[in-house]
This record gives structure tokens, C-alpha cells and sequence, in this order.
């Protein structure tokens, strides 16, 4: 699925681009950009000056932002990691880990608490964060801004004590702080607990402690998740989305699992309101385009077109997924089984888990497949000679 928004600025263009969360299916995105780097021509190896990414995405993000310079070389980098990952490189996946963490979580619910201490979460995803401190060389990314390939890169998660979504941002000086309602801009030297905070979807993964304050998973209060490459500088977007061309079933519904609940909500956390947000600058580049300016006051803010192309998944992801999920580390397919999502119903969240390198670099090829049919697209909104 893609979506394409053109129009003809008279600034210079800056591009971003977004990137946003879906767990290990964030591996499509990683395809996509493999097929803009095919599309570009040789010399064009800094397409994206601005870059933000959310929980998973956050993970493409930064590592891109590291090799800013070195588009082709950081996507080979990022194709790597993703066609090379076990379960047991994301969190403890082994059975003895699986059994501590169930019977802590058994034990608090049978005790009120009282019997042991309150468990931080179903997963421990401390092998990531070791995974990710070894491929990911965060220095690099100031040494990119100073260099002139990076304009910035931005990072978002949520508070748990304020609610605010917040994007922790590292960039130009030029790049003013912003705050609007439930959401911010702050500029930081970016660190692996920014990252990780990012990612630590709600009770799964656990809560990172953040500017003194305990973050989960970004995509909870992004109300606007287009509005941090905005913020930063850019003008025109790709988005990147792992939202799937999924098909309603013919058969008669059975009475909603646990599992299946459990994916519709993590559709829900990852997908809505980005799709809300796409519609929004759709309205506002139709509403500039109507008035025949280029831009348009509005309450005081100054209001441009955003010339965007959304790409997404081509395929019911749901079908893939089952040809791995017998690839799943035991002690998960135990919980995902305790939660009934060992069928149909319970793909979409068996999607969000599956970090195993077979499916991964599946979704990679139908992302760099995808992108590819997309070539003309791409090409007006990343080639100035293509407009």
C-alpha cells in the first residue's frame, strides 16, 4: 500500500524520514530503504537529512543516523541485524526465564504483591540493549551533524509521570525546542536508554528511567507522530509504515482471545494514530492547494504544503507468519499458546514477536519489492532532477 501527496514548494526541499514502530515487523522498512538505495543514483548517499523513529523504528533510525553519509553501507549494516536475529538476541527467551518471569507475575497477582516484589515486565529485553550497544555507535551521530550529512535525529517515548510524548532530539543548534499539548521537543546527546525507552512497549518489555522520569514505549501518547520530522526541519516526507493489507475472515467469529485482543491493541498503539496523522497533512496540503499560495496563517502558525509518500506492506503479513511461527523459542510459543494466539486470530501479535531471522528477511524482500514498485514515486520525491 503507498500513498503519494505532490506538491511544488519554493523552499528548498529537506527530507525526512519516518519511521515508525511495529516490533520485528519494523524488518520491512529495512526492505524499502534497501530499494531507495537501488533507485538512487551513485552519487546521492545522504538522502535523508532528518530522521525520527519510534519504538522499533527507533532502532533503524539511530543506526542509520550513525552511518549518515554512508546511506548504502548503513542499510547493509541494518540488513544484518535484522536477517541474522534470534528471539534470544532481543530478550531471555530460554525456558527457565520464561518460567521465573510467569511464576513472579502468578505470585503477585495470588498475593496482591505481598509476596514478592512487583515484576517489571512479561520480557527482559537486557540482551537487546547489550546487541545494541555493540552495533550502534551513538558518538557517530554528532560527528554526522558536525559534518554537515545529518541535520537530526530524533527519538520519541512516553512519560509515565507527565504523559507527555516526548522526542528527544539531536541536531543543529539552529533546531528551537518546541512544546505543544501532550508533546515536545528536547534537545539531548542521544544515549542507548533514550533508544530503549523508546522500545519498552507497555508491561512486555520493562520501563526505562529517563531525564528522571520513567519512559515506556513511544507510540503511547504520539498523538502527532509526524510532527517530530516536521519540527526538525523537513519539508517533505517518506513514511514508511508495517501496517499489513489484512482481509476479514469468512468464517464465523469465535469469542476474541486473549492473544487476539492483545494484537488488536498493539495495532491500535502502532498504527492509528499515524494513519489519523497522514490524513490530517492530506487535508492541509488539499486546503493550501485550494487557497492557490503557498502557505497559509492559521491561529498564528504558519501553514506549508508537505509533499509525502507513504509505503507499506503489499501483503497480509498474517500469511507469512505462519509459515515461522514454529521458529518461535519454545517458552514463547507456551505464552502465546496460555493466550490462544496460536491461531489465525493471534498472527497480528505473534507478528509483533517473531524475531527470528527466516521471517525477518522475508519481510525484507517484500519491502525492498514493495519500494521497487514504487520506483517513479520514490524517484520525484528523493531526485530534484525527477520532479
Amino acid at each position: 500500500m503507498f500513498w503519494f501527496s505532490r506538491s511544488k514548494p519554493e523552499y528548498e526541499p529537506v527530507t525526512g524520514l519516518v519511521l515508525p514502530g511495529g516490533g520485528a515487523r519494523n524488518a520491512y522498512q529495512v526492505g524499502v530503504l534497501r530499494a531507495v538505495a537501488d533507485i538512487l543514483p551513485p552519487e546521492n548517499d545522504n538522502p535523508f537529512p532528518v530522521i525520527t523513529g519510534t519504538s522499533s523504528g527507533a532502532i533503524n533510525a539511530t543506526l542509520l543516523a550513525s552511518t549518515a553519509g554512508e546511506f548504502r553501507n548503513g542499510i547493509e549494516r541494518l540488513a544484518g541485524v535484522w536477517e541474522n536475529f534470534e528471539s534470544s538476541m532481543v530478550f531471555y527467551a530460554d525456558n527457565w526465564s520464561a518460567l521465573r518471569s510467569a511464576s513472579n507475575w502468578a505470585l503477585t497477582l495470588l498475593s496482591a504483591g505481598f509476596a514478592t516484589g512487583h515484576p517489571k515486565s512479561v520480557l527482559d529485553n537486557q540482551p537487546l540493549r547489550e546487541l545494541l550497544e555493540s552495533h550502534i555507535r551513538f558518538a557517530r551521530i554528532q560527528h554526522a551533524i558536525d559534518r554537515g550529512d545529518l541535520r537530526a535525529l530524533g527519538v520519541t517515548s512516553s512519560g509515565y509521570d507527565t504523559g507527555m510524548s516526548t522526542c528527544y532530539y539531536q541536531g543543529d543548534q539552529a533546531i528551537d525546542p518546541w512544546r505543544r499539548t501532550h508533546r515536545c521537543g528536547v534537545p539531548v546527546e542521544l544515549r542507548i536508554d533514550h533508544l530503549m525507552a523508546s522500545i519498552a512497549i507497555p508491561l512486555i518489555f520493562p520501563s526505562v528511567k529517563v531525564n528522571g522520569e520513567y519512559h515506556g514505549d513511544g507510540t503511547m501518547r504520539e498523538t502527532a507522530p509526524l510532527s517530530p520530522a516536521l519540527h526538525l526541519g523537513a519539508n517533505r516526507l517518506l513514511i514508511i509504515g508495517v501496517q499489513d493489507e489484512s482481509h476479514s475472515s469468512d468464517e464465523d467469529p469465535e469469542y476474541p482471545s486473549i492473544g487476539q485482543i492483545s494484537g488488536y491493541v498493539l495495532d491500535t498503539l502502532f498504527m492509528d494514530r499515524l494513519n489519523a496523522d497522514i490524513e490530517r497533512l492530506n487535508r492541509i496540503n488539499l486546503t493550501i492547494a485550494e487557497t492557490g499560495v503557498q502557505s497559509v496563517e492559521l491561529e498564528g502558525k504558519t501553514l506549508k504544503p508537505v509533499e509525502f509518500l507513504v509505503i507499506s506492506p503489499s501483503m497480509d503479513l498474517s500469511e507469512i507468519v505462519a509459515k515461522y511461527m514454529k521458529r518461535a523459542p519454545t517458552s514463547v510459543r507456551a505464552l502465546l499458546r496460555g493466550m490462544g494466539a496460536l491461531n489465525r486470530a493471534g498472527r497480528p501479535l505473534i507478528s509483533y514477536l517473531l524475531f527470528e531471522g527466516a521471517f525477518c528477511h522475508e519481510l525484507i524482500e517484500l519491502g525492498y519489492e514493495d519500494g521497487m514498485r514504487q520506483r517513479d514515486a520514490i524517484s520525484q520525491l528523493l531526485i530534484p532532477s525527477a520532479s
